[in-house]
């Protein structure tokens, strides 16, 4: 196995190559140390600045988390005082909707009560029958009026009129003759 071959020449003074070759080694060694102190110098700097800018980015850290706690007790201050508000505002606009549908429902109910009582009166007019039986005509209106207001709802209108209904009793004397006298009077009309 061989790598390669050289032919050497023989020098006339060993002494003086030898000199050149270790002058060489010298310069060169010379070099490389300069430059390895420079490298060296260039280390040291560069760590320095390395431990400064680790020590600077800690306290940076430190600050960061401090203002990121100080923040979040601050926010979960403010996040409390505004869900308390938002809690106080929706028990008041419940509180509001409440007495809206109670002042409309007694609104209903008060115009409920006049368009009845109205209607009893306009009902009330006195016909033959009524007017003979006063005391049996008003028994049954009050009995009506018992009744809704047990029964009825102050949030349920019923929109339905309710009717009396006449009492029927034996007719008075005068009353066929006027019987006739309308009936006489219906086909004239017609014609």
């Amino acid at each position: 196995f061989r790598l390669g071959s050289l032919k050497l020449q023989e020098v006339p003074s060993p002494a003086e190559v030898v000199k050149e070759l270790i002058d060489y080694c010298l310069d060169n060694l010379g070099k490389l140390q300069a430059k390895t102190e420079h490298l060296q110098r260039e280390n040291e700097r560069l760590f320095s600045n390395w431990s400064d800018v680790e020590k600077r980015l800690e306290k940076c850290v430190e600050a960061k988390e401090e203002l990121e706690a100080d923040l979040y007790s601050r926010f979960v201050l403010v996040l409390n005082e505004k869900k308390a508000k938002i809690r106080n505002l929706q028990k008041l606009l419940s509180e509001a909707k409440e007495s809206a549908v109670d002042a409309k429902c007694a609104r209903d109910s008060i115009a409920t009560t006049e368009m009845a009582i109205k209607r009893e009166n306009d009902y009330d007019a006195s016909t033959d029958e009524e007017s003979e039986n006063p005391a049996r005509a008003s028994l049954p209106s009050a009995l009506e009026r018992r009744d809704s207001s047990l029964l009825g709802s102050p949030d349920i209108v019923d929109p339905a009129p309710r009717r009396k209904r006449r009492q029927r009793t034996t007719k008075p004397a005068g009353t066929e003759a006027k019987v006739a006298a309308y009936e006489a009077e219906q086909p004239a009309q017609e014609k």
